[in-house]
């Protein structure tokens, strides 16, 4: 996965409108949907930036690579999906946000690509919605300590599961076709 500190930079250059956790759930989501980059962006951006802007030609590569690495993951028949949140030797409480924004980031791709509603989500599916909704409530006021540290990643790797659950769901991974 891309360093959250570089792809954050990216965005703040570029003048986004949410942090690197919060973008990078709603790519995941959007990408239910096969999302291109292009529509990423515009839910992601302001304003795209003037070509001829070398910097933010540089910025735009690594949101490009951050929307491939999460494609490619997102197919991935080894569930290899990661969730782009703040390093782990950043403060809890700033931890517990990204987790946080992620959810919402999630939730509002979910919304804009419309699958709420989606008869093709089981109630296994509709409970992930449900839990990533619980999730991006969560307060920044948790203090760190052995037990909350080990529930914190329990609920990364729930919110990691969801969206892989959701992400199969609604676009069945397609058996390699073996010769013999």
């Amino acid at each position: 996965m891309l360093d959250f500190d570089r792809v954050q930079i990216a965005l703040e250059g570029l003048g986004a409108t949410a942090d690197a956790a919060e973008s990078h759930g709603t790519l995941c989501a959007l990408l239910l949907d096969n999302a291109v980059f292009a529509t990423w962006l515009s839910h992601t951006l302001e304003d795209l930036p003037d070509q001829g802007n070398v910097l933010a030609a540089e910025q735009l590569g690594v949101l490009e690579e951050l929307y491939q690495l999460t494609r490619e993951q997102l197919n991935d028949e080894e569930l290899g999906l990661q969730l782009l949140l703040p390093d782990e030797s950043e403060d809890f409480g700033l931890r517990l946000l990204g987790l946080a924004g992620w959810c919402q980031g999630f939730l509002y791709g979910v919304g804009v690509v419309g699958i709420a509603s989606d008869d093709r989500l089981d109630a296994e599916a509709r409970e992930c919605l449900s839990d990533l909704l619980e999730i991006s409530k969560l307060r920044h006021d948790e203090e760190s300590s052995e037990e909350s540290e080990l529930q914190f990643a329990e609920i990364v790797e729930h919110v990691r599961m969801s969206a892989l659950l959701l992400h199969e769901t609604v676009n069945p991974l397609k058996p390699e076709l073996t010769v013999h």
